[in-house]
């Protein structure tokens, strides 16, 4: 849908829900009602409600009732909404410092990726995202990714030849995967189910949360435990809007933010640990990628891409990430 179109049927719904709050804050995401984004984010809805004795509501538009990822960071820019989140590799072509984190194996566990991003590195994303017109509420959790097939499991570095696979529309992604011998196809996330199920592709990568959510398990047969890339979710705000916010109003949107991704990481890894037990559960068989494969990988897929992220977020950028990964 084409943005302009887009805004005239947001401005219909707004103007229905339209409330007596001195500040309505309308966030947009891509996730079903069921997910640890959604869940979190009616929580960040009924503190700020009542913390703020009714000053303050929110409204939240899930399930890409607001468009795609880049339509609704668009409308966010644009201040048509306030609030959206996206994964952070549908981002990078409107932050191009976000390509950093396209890297593999970039993080040993979720909690080494949640104290990089909480400190130093994150803040320097978040500048970047400044640039933009984009202020960074912090950075939610979708996990490591895995994978399903319908093949054969995934159990050693050659098993990836010939995988014809869902990727997104990320050409660094995309390049990636071909290093290795797969086949990725730019799809829409919402693409990945009926083109399962129609064979156009083998395979999908995601978080285990997702493999349930969207009923993957419904049309594959292998669990692959690949850990390959670590994503986070980036909950974004329209810079100006936060900008002329009061200081009691900033800082209390700051605190329940804050409590509100704490929670959906909590939710997020539970949610990804329960998945594993309930994917078994309807058959499908689960491997592990050996730990030797999944380094072969990953130091093959960054050694092809890694050209492409420095051209695209500089190369002292990209050394003062790497850095920050250290500290």
């Amino acid at each position: 849908m084409k943005l302009s179109m887009l805004i005239t049927v947001i401005a219909g719904l707004f103007t229905a829900s339209a409330s007596m709050a001195d500040t309505t804050i309308r966030i947009g995401h891509a996730t079903p009602e069921v997910s640890p984004i959604h869940q979190s984010l009616l929580y960040f809805e009924k503190e700020i409600e009542k913390r703020s004795n009714g000053d303050i509501e929110v409204e939240i538009y899930p399930g890409g009732q607001l468009g795609g990822v880049r339509e609704m960071t668009e409308l966010v820019q644009s201040g048509n909404i306030t609030m959206a989140t996206g994964a952070s590799v549908h981002l990078s072509s409107t932050v191009n410092e976000l390509a950093v984190l396209d890297q593999f194996l970039l993080f040993a566990d979720e909690e080494t990726a949640r104290n990089v991003l909480d400190g130093k590195a994150g803040e320097s994303l978040g500048k970047a995202m400044e640039k933009q017109g984009l202020k960074s509420m912090g950075f939610m959790e979708l996990g490591f990714r895995s994978f399903t097939n319908n093949r054969a499991p995934l159990d050693s570095y050659e098993a990836f030849e010939g995988l014809r696979m869902r990727s997104a529309d990320n050409p660094i992604a995309i390049k990636a995967w071909r290093s290795v011998d797969a086949v990725p196809i730019a799809l829409a996330w919402g693409e990945i189910y009926s083109s399962l199920q129609q064979n156009l592709i083998f395979g999908q990568e995601s978080a285990l949360s997702s493999m349930l959510v969207e009923r993957f398990f419904e049309v594959q047969d292998y669990v692959s435990l690949t850990n390959h890339i670590y994503w986070p979710e980036l909950w974004m705000a329209n810079l100006e809007w936060y900008q002329d916010l009061s200081d009691k109003d900033r800082k209390l949107i700051d605190e329940v933010a804050r409590e509100t991704i704490l929670l959906q990481r909590d939710l997020t890894l539970k949610t990804n640990n329960e998945t594993l037990a309930a994917l078994k559960e309807k058959g499908l068989k689960v491997n592990e990628l050996p730990l030797a494969d999944r380094e072969r990988l990953g130091k093959t897929m960054n050694a092809a891409i890694e050209s492409d992220i420095r051209e695209k977020v500089g190369s002292d950028f990209y050394d003062e990430f790497m850095s920050n990964l250290q500290q």
